[in-house]
């Protein structure tokens, strides 16, 4: 039992044995006070018992970050996807991260072998390609 919970059993007890007139004011008001107490001591107790198991949880999942940051370590320093196209003017293979699909969507970039522009036929995506990303 809670210390709250002991202290509104204490004076309920003082209350009760003070063998007041139940029909007076001041007793029925002494009487809700104390029911007061007693009902908020008990959800103070439920409430910290609520704590302690959240508490318990979030030490639970910092663990488990902390072992997924452990393996994730040195994940960021991998390569990202490479895609390639080919240059239609001279034939270079032009390789390409997902990062550099922001720099290119427009549809058209110079190949950094000859210089020329290439116009990428993006057509499909207009149709609703599904990657959720806006292509106007």
């Amino acid at each position: 039992m809670s210390e709250l919970k002991k202290e509104a059993a204490y004076i309920k007890g003082l209350f009760d044995g003070m063998k007041l007139d139940p029909e007076k004011g001041e007793t029925k008001i002494i009487s809700h006070i104390i029911s007061y107490l007693e009902k908020s001591a008990e959800e103070i107790s439920a409430l910290d018992s609520e704590q302690g198991f959240l508490a318990d949880r979030i030490d639970e999942l910092d663990d488990v970050i902390e072992i997924l940051a452990e393996q994730m370590e040195g994940f960021d320093e991998l390569d990202d996807d490479l895609y390639q196209i080919k240059c239609e003017h001279c034939g270079a293979e032009i390789e390409f991260t997902g990062d550099d699909i922001d720099d290119i969507i427009g549809g058209s970039f110079e190949c950094p072998e000859c210089g020329e522009v290439i116009e990428l036929d993006l057509s499909a995506m207009d149709d609703g390609c599904g990657c959720g990303h806006d292509h106007e």
